[in-house]
């Protein structure tokens, strides 16, 4: 079986092994990832009820469903599916039809005008404006939006458990992740990936409650977060704040607060710590643990077994694409 993940991030700060300094540092990052989640969650929501007009009341949730899947007696997991496919199917044609209507002028309602007096440039700039796509009425753009901030939301939610696991926030964050994942399976739909020959299982709710990381022998370089130089022969001492100026990596790391989303622009001076920050990593070997050093460092997708894939479905895909639907079942627990 083959795995693909992340092995163990550079450029920011890794909590240490163990001890007080690696709870602390563990809690911030996680609620830091809750909050941007629950964030662009709450946007979600707004945008869909008030730019898109579709109730909230009419919107399902995992645990609404999971609640009526209790109370209807469905514990087979065919039943389960086609019960909930129904039910979020009925609210994505919904939402998807106020965004259709929202989004085209009142004069387009039985399609888009043809009258001479429409040129090919005005009917052009016209689309454009609108983000729709040529000769159709499919508004692409704004609900490519939603989905885009939806799994922002999920992949943020699954950091935030990553970091929260063994704080008393661990299941407030899962629960979180389940609603988050839902209403991204729910209205957006999954698939399983199809690559290099293989079928691979991306889904970041199911891949979360396999609760195994991996740890890597490294040796590296320490540099200093304010300078870029050795840490160990730099004049920037730990427990000391120096006036920095901002500036922001490749990946979007803040060298003041070492965060990837925060208010530091480039260019600013502000009061900061030094911290550690690896560079000219060099891995030795990976071993597969419950607890990573980086609580980030875990499986992204994992190779599905043809047999299993055979007997599940009865025949062999060759290829073809596979819906996904496990994130909106009730919680089978972790692995």
């Amino acid at each position: 079986m083959r795995v693909s993940g992340l092995v163990i991030r550079t450029g920011v700060p890794l909590p240490p092994a163990s001890g007080p300094v690696r709870q602390a540092m563990m809690h911030k990052d996680g609620v830091a990832a809750l909050r941007e989640s629950m964030r662009l969650y709450g946007q979600f929501c707004r945008s869909i009820s008030l730019t898109w007009g579709l109730s909230l009341a009419h919107l399902p949730s995992w645990a609404s469903t999971t609640e009526e899947l209790h109370r209807r007696g469905l514990w087979m997991m065919n039943a389960q599916r086609d019960f909930l496919i129904h039910v979020w199917s009925r609210a994505r044609r919904q939402l998807r039809a106020n965004i259709e209507v929202r989004t085209l002028p009142s004069s387009w309602s039985a399609g888009p005008p043809t009258s001479d007096r429409w040129s090919h440039y005005q009917y052009t700039a016209m689309v454009r404006s609108l983000h729709l796509p040529h000769d159709t009425r499919q508004p692409t753009y704004p609900w490519h939006d939603l989905e885009a901030a939806a799994r922002t939301s999920l992949a943020r939610a699954v950091d935030a458990y990553n970091f929260l696991e063994d704080s008393e926030l661990s299941e407030l964050a899962h629960r979180h992740v389940h609603h988050v994942a839902a209403l991204v399976g729910g209205l957006f739909g999954c698939n399983i990936e199809y690559s290099d020959d293989t079928y691979w299982d991306v889904c970041r709710l199911t891949l979360m409650h396999s609760r195994w990381g991996m740890s890597a022998g490294f040796t590296s370089t320490r540099n200093c977060s304010l300078c870029a130089q050795d840490i160990e022969t730099c004049q920037h001492l730990l427990d000391t704040q120096y006036e920095a100026t901002v500036r922001h990596d490749a990946h979007g790391t803040c060298n003041a607060c070492g965060q990837i989303s925060c208010p530091h622009t480039d260019g600013e001076t502000v009061s900061a710590f030094p911290r550690p920050v690896m560079s000219e990593l060099h891995i030795h070997e990976v071993s597969l643990v419950s607890r990573p050093r980086d609580p980030l460092a875990r499986f992204l997708k994992v190779e599905m077994s043809r047999d299993a894939l055979l007997q599940c479905l009865g025949e062999d895909p060759s290829g073809r694409d596979i819906c996904c639907y496990r994130c909106l079942h009730p919680c089978s627990g972790f692995d």
